[in-house]
């Protein structure tokens, strides 16, 4: 099974993902949609975490991306992060959503020094909100972020256009389309189901309207 399948599988299996197009969901941006990817319920079952992780490893490795330290972001791209980091050996820091409000105030914890190239580390890239934060924070502390790695991607056009912009590669494990052709497959969804989530990921913003 190609690695996009099994990780769908691997997600559906676990219940970290939830299709429900009939009664969507509500996201922390307002919107709604009709998917739900909670993957910190990975963090419970050591087999199925430990083949992402392996996954990962093996994806950065192939990917031949360099980089100095990888950096997970907050909140649930720290845990994947230090796994990561713990099998290759490498540093690692996170990038919190925004600077505390006490001590230091850092949004970047972990030590670092400038110019340094970073792999940044997340586990779903919906709109690319928080991965433009992070990027952000990430450039104005004078580190280099070359790449990015997720379990998941909606594979949604904002999303593109942030990682264009900021000229970062993004290799995900899954995506969107292998996620929804295998929920088909598995039954867990209709044809017209199907239909319902590819129209909002085409137009998340006016998806609830239609």
């Amino acid at each position: 099974m190609q690695r996009e399948k099994e990780v769908a599988k691997i997600l559906l299996d676990n219940n970290c993902l939830q299709l429900s197009p009939s009664e969507p969901f509500t996201y922390a941006s307002g919107l709604k949609g009709p998917i739900y990817c909670d993957n910190r319920k990975l963090l419970s079952f050591v087999e199925a975490r430990s083949r992402i992780v392996q996954h990962f490893v093996e994806t950065i490795n192939e990917s031949g991306i360099k980089f100095d330290q990888l950096a997970g972001l907050a909140t649930a791209g720290i845990p994947h992060c230090a796994f990561i980091a713990n099998e290759l050996s490498v540093p690692m820091i996170y990038i919190r959503g925004k600077a505390k409000g006490h001590g230091k105030q850092n949004q970047i914890e972990g030590s670092f020094k400038k110019g340094q190239s970073i792999l940044l580390v997340e586990d779903l890239i919906n709109q690319g909100k928080s991965l433009e934060d992070a990027i952000i924070a990430a450039l104005a502390e004078g580190l280099v972020p070359v790449g990015v790695v997720s379990i998941v991607t909606y594979e949604m056009q904002k999303s593109k256009e942030i990682l264009s912009k900021y000229k970062i590669p993004l290799i995900s494990l899954t995506n969107f389309s292998d996620i929804v052709s295998l929920a088909l497959e598995q039954n867990v969804i209709s044809t017209d189901e199907l239909n319902m989530l590819t129209s909002w990921q085409l137009d998340p913003a006016n998806w609830v309207r239609k």
